[in-house]
């Protein structure tokens, strides 16, 4: 999926295998649909830079806060939380290195000094676990939790992407809001007229508005400035391209197997040129890759 940042105008959007609509007999049903709007999955690290936003926002932290990263391995609930990479035993880490290097101890720990009902209000502003209102049928409005709080190993888990469901558009428009300076903007197929966008009113079908600031242009700095990071020097290095200044997150995320269990992996990554007069963001993942 493609999207113009500061418009919401989705420029692409497609999965394969897709299907000849000429000849629909000849697809199997699961790809006769947008999945990139209608499958929700777990997430994974991308998911981390709006735990990391949220902590900007209420003031929890900042990109050089330091955190004691538990040599990778931290107990949280009789449960261990440990690296992706479990070899890895980070001690101090600032926030910008968490991203970086993208730890789950880190992010916990962000996560625990922000609390959830905080967290929660930055991911209602994102819009998750709302339909985005893009114009394609079936849309999903993915799975987050309507509790007022949860264990400290949801919140955990939640911080780093895993038992939380979103669609690759829902992801698509938050990270937009991190690319063009704090602004939530509603993802759409329709072509803009430049001079309808700034608008601010609400529209009539559920409530939602066409653009709201989630992020203070400094937070949306920030996060840009720490997701440069993950690709000149952490686990995003492979996705440099000559001339163009990447900003950008990888993920990985355990795949739910429809059993209650997990099965297999989802990977993508997610990001924005930085060095263009527009700025647009895309999202590529792979369902289970072999």
């Amino acid at each position: 999926g493609v999207i113009d940042a500061s418009t919401g105008e989705i420029l692409a959007m497609a999965n394969y295998p897709a299907f000849d609509p000429n000849d629909v007999k000849s697809s199997s049903p699961e790809n006769r649909k947008l999945a990139f709007a209608t499958d929700p999955f777990e997430p994974g690290s991308a998911f981390k830079l709006f735990t990391v936003g949220s902590a900007f926002e209420h003031k929890v932290a900042k990109l050089d806060s330091n955190y004691y990263c538990e040599q990778g391995h931290m107990k949280v609930d009789g449960h261990i939380i440990s690296e992706a990479e479990s070899h890895e035993r980070y001690e101090w880490l600032s926030v910008a290195d968490i991203i970086k290097f993208s730890s789950n101890v880190g992010t916990t720990k962000i996560a625990f000094d922000l609390t959830f009902p905080k967290f929660k209000e930055t991911l209602k502003k994102l819009n998750f676990g709302e339909k985005t209102g893009i114009e394609v049928p079936g849309e999903s409005r993915g799975i987050f939790t309507e509790a007022e709080n949860v264990t400290p190993l949801s919140l955990s888990n939640m911080s780093f992407g895993q038992g939380i469901a979103v669609t690759g558009v829902q992801m698509l428009a938050a990270y937009a809001a991190i690319a063009n300076g704090g602004e939530y903007v509603r993802p759409t197929l329709i072509k803009k007229d430049q001079s309808q966008v700034a608008e601010l009113e609400p529209e009539n079908d559920h409530q939602l508005k066409k653009r709201m600031r989630v992020f203070a242009p400094k937070t949306s700095e920030d996060l840009t400035t720490a997701l440069v990071g993950v690709v000149e020097k952490g686990t995003g290095v492979p996705v440099q391209i000559p001339h163009f200044k990447i900003a950008g997150k990888t993920a990985t995320a355990q795949r739910v197997d429809g059993r209650g269990g997990y099965r297999g992996y989802v990977s993508g990554f997610i990001g924005f040129p930085v060095n263009v007069d527009r700025r647009f963001v895309i999202y590529v993942y792979i369902d289970n890759p072999r």
